[in-house]
């Protein structure tokens, strides 16, 4: 069913606040439970709510004529891997600089677009690109990071989670037309769990279920996967892959912003500015991307 612009726009925002958000949630939980028990729950918690919605609603009758084959490649690209490398990268980096990182799915995604799909190349997406680079450069503030292994580590985590993230969001266009928004978020979740299991289960003798953890888990699955998924692949089918990629132009800002207010992360005027730059460069790609 097609949506409206304003519906369309509502759920762009509301997705990258939730996602921005995500980064804050794996900050607070991944120190005392450990990443792979995190991006366990993550994933297991997100399938479990979906599987009991399914049931109240009796979503889970609807037929699926897709191979399971598609759900697990998708569960493994779009949650299983991304996840467990944004909760090593929550080791050792700022949620503010995961999210930052996490910007550079649109541009993978429409360079796999336009390889992939045949896309024509347009210079109102390469300018929103440019523009939301820039917007991040200046997010940042241009302050010198310490360049440590483990920093370098986990930025080559996130960076290997936004190509997963754009190849998983050019297969849903391609190999779930026509499957629900919940059949997409449960199947994949329910494969992304399966995947996870056994590292997750190593490391649940060493995990601190502290309180601050366990709310934070909880939120990042169900807040941050199970929901968000759910408003991700209505916008997928609504706007196509690329345009639906560039949700996350605005989540540095949210994810920024977020870490200011709850983890005490530097909050500047380059921060407001790169913000009104992302957000700029978001409103360009979906309108003429």
């Amino acid at each position: 069913m097609p949506i409206s612009p304003a519906q369309t726009a509502i759920l762009f925002v509301s997705l990258s606040a939730i996602w921005g958000a995500s980064f804050l949630f794996l900050r607070l939980s991944v120190p005392d439970l450990g990443s792979w028990l995190v991006a366990l729950l993550r994933v297991l918690l997100a399938f479990m709510a979906l599987g009991l919605v399914g049931l109240i609603w009796r979503l889970h009758r609807l037929r699926v004529h897709v191979p399971w084959q598609r759900f697990a490649i998708i569960g493994l690209l779009n949650s299983a891997i991304p996840f467990a490398l944004y909760s090593y990268a929550a080791q050792s980096m700022l949620a503010g600089y995961m999210a930052i990182l996490n910007a550079l799915v649109p541009m993978w995604a429409g360079l796999l677009a336009v390889i992939l799909l045949k896309e024509r190349l347009r210079l109102t997406l390469v300018f929103s690109v440019a523009l939301a680079m820039t917007g991040i450069v200046v997010l940042v503030g241009l302050s010198p990071v310490d360049l440590t292994t483990g920093f370098l580590l986990a930025a080559l985590a996130c960076v290997g989670a936004t190509v997963c993230y754009a190849i998983a969001g050019i297969l849903t266009r391609r190999w779930l037309d026509g499957v629900s928004s919940f059949q997409s978020a449960l199947y994949s979740l329910a494969f992304a769990s399966a995947a996870l299991l056994p590292f997750g289960m190593l490391q649940l003798p060493q995990a601190h279920f502290s309180l601050k953890a366990s709310l934070a888990v909880c939120a990042v699955a169900l807040l941050c996967s199970a929901f968000a998924y759910l408003l991700f692949f209505r916008l997928i089918r609504a706007v196509g892959p690329t345009k639906a990629t560039t949700v996350t132009f605005m989540i540095p800002a949210f994810g920024v912003l977020w870490g200011s207010l709850f983890l005490g992360e530097p909050l500047t005027i380059n921060v407001m500015i790169g913000f009104a730059m992302v957000a700029l460069a978001s409103l360009i790609a979906m309108r003429w991307a």
